[in-house]
């Protein structure tokens, strides 16, 4: 999709990845930032924008946006039925670059780390969460761990330890760290 930037007014694609962006953020009631590939100014658009553009034929340039019109008062219904006037097609816009206030500064939070207890015989500590990492350490049944963050890929659950530390909590339906809640 080729978008004209408001600042340097030379005409940049969108990169397919930035379009499904794009698309996330319309979804999702949000305004789209497209950074423009030679001045690297920001030009935001909304969905209505951004619809018209990609609305345009291949290689349109979007126009300047233009203010809106107030509607008149609706008139009072005839008796006998009119037909519908065709409805125009927006004319594609051209992005603008907006004013970015700067992004408050916040301190982020560190979660809590949650103690466990090994409920098997033996169990591997690895570098990462996979079976297929590299053991690093080993724990043993009744051991208290300290579990700094989880992961999950919806059937097995791993706990983070520290850096390059990591134990199975649950493994193919086996609990192998309790974890109160």
């Amino acid at each position: 999709m080729e978008l004209v930037c408001k600042t340097c007014k030379k005409p940049f694609n969108a990169h397919p990845g930035e379009i499904a962006s794009a698309a996330i953020d319309y979804t999702f009631g949000r305004k789209h930032t497209f950074i423009c590939d030679h001045c690297k100014a920001e030009n935001i658009l909304t969905k209505a924008e951004y619809e018209a553009v990609k609305d345009a034929k291949p290689g349109a340039v979007a126009p300047a946006p233009v203010k809106p019109v107030v509607a008149p008062k609706p008139m009072p219904k005839p008796a006998q039925p009119v037909a519908k006037p065709a409805v125009a097609k927006p004319a594609p816009v051209v992005a603008r670059p907006m004013p970015v206030a700067p992004k408050p500064m916040m301190a982020p939070v560190a979660p809590q780390p949650r103690e466990g207890v090994v409920l098997v015989a033996s169990l591997h500590v690895r570098k990462d969460h996979s079976t297929s990492s590299e053991t690093v350490a080993g724990l043993v049944k009744g051991e208290k761990v300290k579990i700094v963050s989880t992961w999950t890929d919806g059937k097995n659950t791993w706990a983070q330890l520290g850096p390059d530390r990591w134990a199975a909590i649950e493994h193919n339906g086996k609990t192998m760290i309790e974890v109160p809640k």
